[in-house]
């Protein structure tokens, strides 16, 4: 049993919200840890607590396909460690989780997302996560990441840490690319990928219509 941790990487305004749209787009469970609140869109249930997020995830038992993003209020770090303890706990779910480095330092990473990354291949936990900089993500993350969507990468720090991850070549391809092109690195196989984003991740469902479905008939 497998399950896939992809990260996305590129400066702002690259286009890393719209890949992750692309690369979850077809996914049936699906939970985005979404501190802009972005993604409202592709998610019709809104959390905005802990308390719900358990309740929801509760209610999701036994449900083949949903959807939720959950929106945190007060401390960050605190809210995403449990928010992370809380899909661990459910299981069978594609995490996606935007700007990765406003909740981790590059030397560390709160005790649920560690679990997530370790052991999330127990529980069937995939994880789709992106971030502006190389160089600002923990390495416990960058070390756990299957497939690599890279946009482009210009400070000197950014491509050693894209080296280091993914070899000198890699690192320099992406410094050549435009602002919105991007490659796709296969860690395990250790070659780049010509697929469309959508093809990534392992789960698949038919019509996105599917999703709206509202946890107790509610929505909000």
């Amino acid at each position: 049993m497998q399950n896939r941790i992809i990260g996305i990487l590129g400066r702002k305004g690259s286009g890393k919200s719209c890949a992750l749209r692309r690369v979850v787009a077809q996914v049936r469970r699906l939970l985005v840890f979404d501190p802009l609140c972005e993604h409202g869109e592709i998610c019709p249930n809104r959390l905005d607590s802990i308390d719900r997020l358990a309740a929801f995830l509760r209610w999701t038992r036994g449900r083949s396909i949903w959807r939720a993003h959950f929106v945190p209020h007060g401390d960050l770090r605190e809210q995403f460690d449990l928010f992370c303890r809380w899909a661990y706990h459910r299981g069978s779910l594609t995490l996606a989780i935007e700007e990765v480095p406003m909740m981790v330092h590059p030397n560390w990473a709160p005790p649920g997302f560690s679990e997530v990354l370790r052991l999330g291949r127990h529980r069937r936990v995939n994880v789709v996560w992106t971030a502006q900089r190389a160089a600002e993500v923990a390495r416990q993350v960058t070390a756990c990441t299957d497939v690599w969507v890279l946009f482009s990468q210009t400070e000197g720090r950014d491509l050693d840490a894209l080296a280091e991850r993914c070899g000198p070549e890699i690192a320099a391809k992406v410094a050549r690319l435009g602002m919105h092109d991007y490659l796709i690195w296969d860690v395990i196989a250790r070659a780049e990928r010509h697929c469309a984003l959508e093809q990534l991740c392992f789960e698949r469902v038919e019509p996105a219509s599917k999703f709206k479905v509202i946890a107790g008939g509610r929505e909000g």
